[in-house]
């Protein structure tokens, strides 16, 4: 009886959300940092439980568009990464953007069938995908300006349109790379045709794609319902549902006379706002347990609350899922936004000296690499998999396809719990970030196709809502997560509190892009700096302040060379 009602709360809970989410405009934002939806249509509208039903036609009234396409009959060449980024995430590319890895499950037959829509209305004749190869010659951060030569010296194998990390896409448009989707007619040579974009159709992140600009005139990374990376780069926290309900009754307080708490009651304390810091010090301090072992090369063998690995992710989980602002933005006279960072960051200090309390409490641990041939991220799996670990750090939601994860789901009783970052301080709002790894598309400067490229890449981007929730409210949350039901609530609502990438991004880019000229730049990036120290910084203030006026100067030039890129 006592689960039942727990459900009936958190469908009201969950609509309540819903209901507050659709009244900030859609969910969407000024790219200020304010909390956004994935999508400018507000994200999904299916209910969870429902399977969402494919369209019979497509968008209605989009067939107005593909009668108007007059160029041949076109080839185009799609050049993608397909690195796993050091575990962080296995890319989707192949599979859900190409459809060429199919796992015979409904969502491969959405993709095969929009795939196959897309070339016979936009009079595309194929799309040959080709891939940067597995390594680390082509790894983060490293295909920047091998996109931009590629671009800058064409030939017959120069790719029209490229999938990328955010990150790399970003840099590589800031060099010139890539066509301004906002271009009506890119020259006056009728080669290059008409642009099809519209990005007020629905389908398009409209915020993300904001957050990829310092001007709305001018956008040259594409985020939509097509770059299901993005969609698998929202940062989450796995708990272990053997673990919290062994500490259930003693954690959660509330008006029940049988005194019976399990993984349930988390949810409901997740949705009402009590998912703190300070609650995960008492999880961590309770759960753990002294083993008095430790075994050669690898981590002490105590059960523990919560572990970060020592890498860029978790730290930019916790930076940038929290309200600090660390690059002002500002609207100006002229109808845009003035950027720069504060003088002062008090925001910046009072987390980092949160996030450095919160690892010298017990039961939490930073693991760091210690020699093995096993990833940090590897190893802080097994801990969580093994009963040895309450919550499994800051992971990426599409990390749960992971065999560690899915083996989980047939212990009895067992399996895993999937919630949001905490915030640092209590009122804060939960806020989803879609970390960088997160794949993103554009097209080529060179490309002799922009037409061809701009309606190819529209009607994948405003016809692929079916693909999208199959997979991520259907086979995410009934496959993937399936061992619980308030699964499907969090996973919804961490979807509908997407917030704007722009800090981040734009963090990454004055690393990336000023890394020749200092090279200490992308090791400033503040969660980097964080991360290095062992999520222990103490004297954030100070560093600030040696740091920030190189900052300055470097996003001074950034807005600079941004200006000259063509409109």
């Amino acid at each position: 009886m006592k689960k039942k009602i727990i459900c009936m709360l958190l469908v009201l809970v969950m609509c309540l959300s819903f209901i507050v989410a659709c009244g900030k405009d859609g969910g969407s934002t000024d790219d200020s940092g304010n909390n956004g939806s994935a999508n400018n249509n507000g994200g999904s509208t299916n209910k969870p439980g429902n399977k969402p039903s494919k369209p019979d036609d497509g968008n209605k009234g989009e067939i107005d568009w593909w009668e108007d396409i007059t160029y041949e009959q076109t080839t185009l060449r799609f050049q993608m990464t397909n690195c796993s980024n050091q575990e962080e995430l296995p890319s989707g590319c192949a599979r859900y953007l190409a459809g060429e890895e199919p796992e015979n499950k409904d969502v491969d037959k959405y993709v095969a069938d929009r795939n196959d829509a897309a070339l016979f209305n936009t009079n595309i004749k194929s799309v040959t995908y080709e891939y940067f190869p597995d390594d680390q010659t082509y790894g983060f951060s490293a295909t920047i300006d091998i996109m931009y030569e590629m671009v800058m010296n064409p030939d017959s194998k120069t790719p029209d349109m490229f999938c990328n990390w955010m990150t790399d896409m970003l840099c590589a448009s800031l060099k010139g790379a890539f066509a301004n989707l906002n271009s009506r007619v890119r020259g006056e040579d009728d080669q290059y045709g008409k642009n099809y974009f519209d990005l007020n159709d629905p389908g398009y992140m409209a915020d993300l794609m904001g957050s990829l600009t310092l001007s709305q005139s001018k956008i040259y990374v594409i985020a939509s319902d097509y770059f299901m990376d993005l969609i698998r780069a929202f940062f989450v926290v796995p708990v272990n549902v053997n673990l919290y309900n062994s500490i259930a009754d003693e954690m959660i307080d509330d008006l029940n006379d049988d005194g019976e708490h399990d993984i349930n009651d988390f949810f409901i304390e997740v949705l009402d706002g009590g998912w703190t810091y300070e609650r995960l010090i008492e999880y961590s301090t309770k759960i753990y347990v002294d083993s008095n072992k430790l075994v050669d090369g690898e981590d002490d063998q105590d059960q523990l609350g919560f572990a970060l690995s020592k890498n860029g992710l978790p730290a930019a989980g916790l930076v940038y899922t929290s309200s600090v602002v660390v690059i002002q933005k500002t609207p100006n006279d002229a109808g845009g936004f003035n950027y720069a960072y504060p003088d002062e960051n008090q925001e910046l200090y009072d987390l980092s000296n949160a996030i450095a309390n919160l690892m010298n409490q017990t039961g939490i641990i930073c693991v760091t690499d210690k020699g093995t041939d096993i990833s940090v991220n590897t190893r802080v799996r097994t801990m969580f998999s093994t009963n040895k670990l309450l919550f499994g750090g800051i992971i990426l939601v599409g990390a749960l396809e992971y065999e560690s994860y899915q083996e989980m789901k047939s212990v009895d009783d067992g399996g895993f719990g999937v919630v949001p970052v905490p915030v640092y301080k209590e009122g804060d709002s939960y806020l989803t970030q879609i970390h960088v790894v997160g794949r993103a598309g554009g097209i080529a400067h060179s490309t002799t196709k922009y037409a061809q490229c701009t309606a190819f890449l529209h009607y994948q981007s405003s016809n692929s809502a079916d693909v999208l929730n199959e997979y991520y409210d259907y086979q995410l949350t009934y496959d993937i997560a399936d061992n619980l039901d308030g699964n499907v609530e969090m996973l919804q609502y961490i979807r509908q509190n997407v917030r704007t990438s722009f800090d981040k991004l734009f963090e990454d880019a004055i690393g990336f892009f000023y890394e020749s000229s200092d090279p200490t730049a992308p090791a400033n990036r503040w969660h980097t700096m964080i991360c290095d120290n062992n999520f222990e910084v103490t004297n954030m203030r100070d560093r600030y302040g040696t740091i920030v006026p190189t900052k300055k100067e470097s996003l001074k030039e950034l807005i600079a060379q941004y200006n000259t890129l063509p409109d």
